[in-house]
Order: structure tokens, then sequence, then C-alpha cells
């Protein structure tokens, strides 16, 4: 460690306290929820011109309609049918698109700077070795536990729980589109980890999990928890969602800083499992508006179903805690110590269906500490 990070990691450790990481977690927080509470004024603002572009929208569907009742065709009859789809509706769908398509570019664009190991690595590094010189005893394990959050238990745990609620409710379709927003965002992850097999900072993994893009935790917390918000809020006011969507962004950003402060990835890693968890919620849930319409408000009882998320996540976390948190912590130091001795160079790619060598990962950096905790 050169004299000038040496000096900053004290500057650091002299400041950052527990009662200042909370602050800094209660400003965030604060933030965050100033910000989504202009959401209602903005959607008060642009009503008169929904209004507006919906009495055009009817005029034109009464035109279409005429037309198409003289001579059906197809692309007319289709038209007409989007056309009869309520403004604001129109409006959800083309923002949802919107979301979807620049989720997807920045997917793209992380994945091709990466593989040519371009600006975005160097900044990785970077991000990577200043975060390294934060570490302390108590923020380890603050750390592991946020990071446990998004973990395989907890999410399988809120899965299971919110699926079985939703059965038994028989919501089925809700069900449906909860179980193929977890799964695919799953078969996804795993799909790009073995097409990018790019090596982790530091490992506590081995063989498929020992690639780290793009991060399994940022994108299942953001799909479990993000579409978990999705389901609360429909058909709810906004007095509602705010609190709710603030605790989601609170959370699914707390999970993403644990990953890297923890050294189990990269800055572009968590970015690109945002934008693809992001994408999958945009994809589905437009889907779900579109094709189906919201649920029945009793069907699936959103604050109920709320009360049964966080049921699960508290007892998954009470035993994760209990049972697995001291080992846990113990594997991510020595991870940690395994890098503290070694330069911080870039780190190649392995061939696409390459698979590291037995006993090592970060290629070569760090030994592959076995975990009995199921990867992510």
């Amino acid at each position: 460690m050169t004299d000038a990070a040496a000096h900053a990691s004290g500057l650091i450790h002299g400041w950052l306290t527990p009662g200042t990481a909370l602050g800094l977690l209660a400003l965030f927080a604060l933030v965050t929820l100033l910000l989504l509470s202009l959401v209602p004024l903005l959607v008060a603002l642009l009503r008169p011109v929904v209004r507006w572009l919906d009495r055009w929208r009817a005029w034109g569907a009464g035109a279409l309609s005429s037309r198409v009742g003289a001579r059906p065709r197809r692309m007319g009859a289709m038209t007409l049918r989007v056309l009869e789809r309520d403004m604001a509706e129109l409006l959800l769908v083309l923002l949802a698109g919107a979301v979807l398509l620049a989720c997807g570019g920045v997917l793209v664009w992380l994945a091709g700077e990466v593989a040519e190991n371009a600006e975005v690595v160097r900044i990785d590094h970077q991000v990577f070795a200043w975060l390294r010189a934060l570490r302390t005893d108590w923020l380890d394990l603050a750390m592991v536990a946020v990071t446990e959050l998004g973990g395989a238990r907890i999410s399988v745990a809120v899965g299971v729980a919110v699926f079985a609620w939703l059965c038994w409710r028989r919501a089925w379709t809700v069900a449906l589109y909860w179980a193929a927003a977890l799964l695919g965002a799953r078969a996804c992850v795993m799909a790009l980890k073995l097409g990018m097999a790019r090596v982790r900072p530091a490992s506590i993994y081995s063989g498929l999990e020992s690639y780290s893009f793009p991060s399994g935790h940022a994108t299942s917390s953001m799909v479990t928890y993000g579409f978990l918000a999705f389901l609360m809020c429909l058909r709810q006011p906004w007095r509602v969602r705010i609190p709710v969507l603030a605790l989601t962004v609170v959370a699914v950003a707390a999970i993403g800083v644990s990953r890297l402060y923890l050294g189990m990835h990269w800055l572009s890693d968590v970015a690109a499992g945002y934008a693809l968890g992001l994408a999958w919620i945009a994809l589905l849930g437009t889907a779900y508006r579109t094709l189906h319409g919201p649920a029945p408000h009793g069907s699936v009882a959103p604050s109920r179903l709320g009360v049964v998320a966080a049921v699960a996540v508290v007892a998954a976390f009470g035993y994760v805690a209990w049972s697995r948190l001291p080992d846990t912590l113990q594997r991510y130091r020595q991870a940690d110590a395994a890098t503290q001795a070694l330069p911080l160079r870039p780190a190649p790619l392995i061939a696409a269906g390459a698979t590291p060598a037995t006993g090592r990962s970060c290629d070569g950096r760090c030994p592959a500490l076995r975990s009995d905790s199921p990867p992510r």
C-alpha cells in the first residue's frame, strides 16, 4: 500500500464510524423519499396533457373504427385495439418500453466494454481499491449482513413465500409472472456468467459462480424486491407507493454496495445486474399490465402480501445470522486478506466455457475458498 493510500485509509477510518454510516444511510433514504415524493406532483402536472391526448386518441379511434368496419384490415384492427386503451396506460407502456431499451443498451455496452478491457475496467479497479481502504471490522460485519439480504437463502425464502401466498389466494396469473420473474432472471445471470467468464476481484466461490459478470446479488435483489414492490403498488394511492418504493430502492442499493465493499464484484458487474433486473421488471410488468391487467384487489391483498414477504425475510435472515453469519464473515475476510498483499492489476477474461483451475479463483490472485452457502 502506497503512502497516499495509507494516508487516505487513516482519514477514512478516523471519520467512518457506525454513527456516521447510519447517518449516511438515513440521509440516502431521506433523499430517496423526497425524490419519489415529486412523482405525484409530476403526475398532477401531466394530467391535463394526458387528458388532451386522450381526446385525440378517442377521436382517432372513432375515425379508424368506421374505416375498419368498411374495409377490414389486420393492421387497422390491431391499431384500433391499441387506441381503445386509456391514454395513461399507453404512456406507461411507452415509458416501460423506453426503460427496457435503455437497460438493454446499458447491459450490452457494459458487456462490450468489459470484453474489450476498456475504460470501464480501469474505473472498476479504482473503485475496488478505494473501497478496500474502507475495510473495518464493524463495517465488515454490517456489509456481510446486508449482502445476505440479496443472497440465495433469503431470496428463495421470499420467492417461495410469495408464490405460496398467491397460489393460496388463487391469483394464478400473478403467481406465474412472479415465478417467471425470479427464474427467468436467474437463467439470464447464469447464461451471461458463462458467456463472459469474468473472474471476481476476490472469491469465496468455485466453478461457474467464480465468474462475476453480472452480479447475481444485484440482479436477484432488483427482481425479487422490485417486482414485489410492483405487485404491492398496483391500484394503491401514492401515500402507499412512495414508502414502498423508497424502502425498495434503499435495500437494493445497499445490497449492491455491500457486494462492492466485500470485493465480490466489480462496479460494472453490479451496474449490469441492476440493468438486467430492471429490464426484466419492465418486460414482465408491461406484459402483465397489457395482457392481463391488474388482478382484483382482494385476490393479491397487497398489504398482506407485504407482511408475508417481510416475515419470510425476517425468518430467513434470523436463521442465516444465527447459524451462518460468523463463518461467512470469516470466509469473506480470508478472501480479502488473500488479495491485500498482491498488486491490483486488470483481470483478463477467461475464454467462454472455460472453468477456473481447481483450487484457484480470481485468475490465481487468491485461493478458491469454498463456501457451504448457496452461491450467488
